[in-house]
């Protein structure tokens, strides 16, 4: 039975019965924007809690400490989204704007460029002219090619700014509130370590949900992202005690 590969599992033609489009996330940049959102506040306030824990401070000092992370760093990974969302955006209208002027003003090397560019995949003779008739016999057509088989460009068009600041900023509030929410009910020993639970599982979740976006295995990525955090909060612990020492 033949076997092909998806996201690095065999699988055979049995299983390709069973293939969607659901396989393929659409607005992919949204939920990378969430996962990693969350992924960051997590381990960023986790950090900061632990190290002010490990200076022996009362839970208040950590609750303020955890939630000036929460507020500036929201603020901070909502608007580096958002800007980096409109220069990508203001960038590709960019080049569009280009390819669409050379189109108009250099056709024929317009279309010899389309002629090299699906030769070098194969197409020859009474075939590649029709291809080539065919792209180039719609102008948005022609320049959405030129985006992407000569620069290499796509935008999706289900993201915007705002969407992307929204979520970024979002997630990245929520991953920052689990670290600190034990310290809101715990003194700071018993806070330790019922925050470690509480954020290294979530940690895990996020880690997981990541191979949403990257095809790794939940298991390998929720480990990952365990030890990371771990390793972060333990870093940012031991700091805060030779401080207080």
């Amino acid at each position: 039975m033949a076997k092909w590969s998806w996201r690095g599992k065999a699988m055979n033609t049995k299983d390709s019965r069973h293939h969607t489009e659901a396989l393929h996330i659409p607005g992919g940049s949204i939920v990378r924007e969430l996962v990693f959102g969350a992924n960051d506040g997590l381990i960023a306030a986790f950090a900061v809690a632990s190290g002010v824990n490990g200076a022996g401070v009362k839970s208040e000092v950590i609750l303020i400490a955890g939630l000036a992370e929460l507020i500036g760093g929201t603020i901070s990974m909502a608007l580096g989204a958002y800007l980096s969302t409109k220069s990508q955006i203001e960038y590709y209208r960019g080049e569009m704007n280009r390819e669409s002027f050379e189109v108009d003003n250099f056709p024929e090397v317009e279309r010899q460029e389309i002629r090299n560019i699906y030769r070098s995949k194969g197409f020859t003779g009474e075939i590649l002219e029709k291809v080539i008739s065919h792209i180039t016999s719609d102008k948005e057509r022609w320049v959405d090619i030129m985006m992407q088989e000569e620069l290499g460009l796509s935008l999706d068009s289900t993201v915007s700014p705002l969407k992307s600041a929204i979520a970024t900023g979002g997630a990245y509030a929520f991953g920052a509130l689990m670290p600190i929410i034990p310290y809101f009910f715990m003194r700071p020993d018993n806070g330790l370590i019922a925050s470690a639970i509480l954020t290294l599982s979530s940690l895990f979740g996020v880690g997981a949900a990541k191979t949403a976006v990257t095809g790794k295995s939940p298991w390998r990525s929720g480990l990952e992202s365990v030890t990371i955090g771990g390793l972060a909060a333990a870093a940012t612990f031991i700091v805060g005690k030779l401080f207080a020492s």
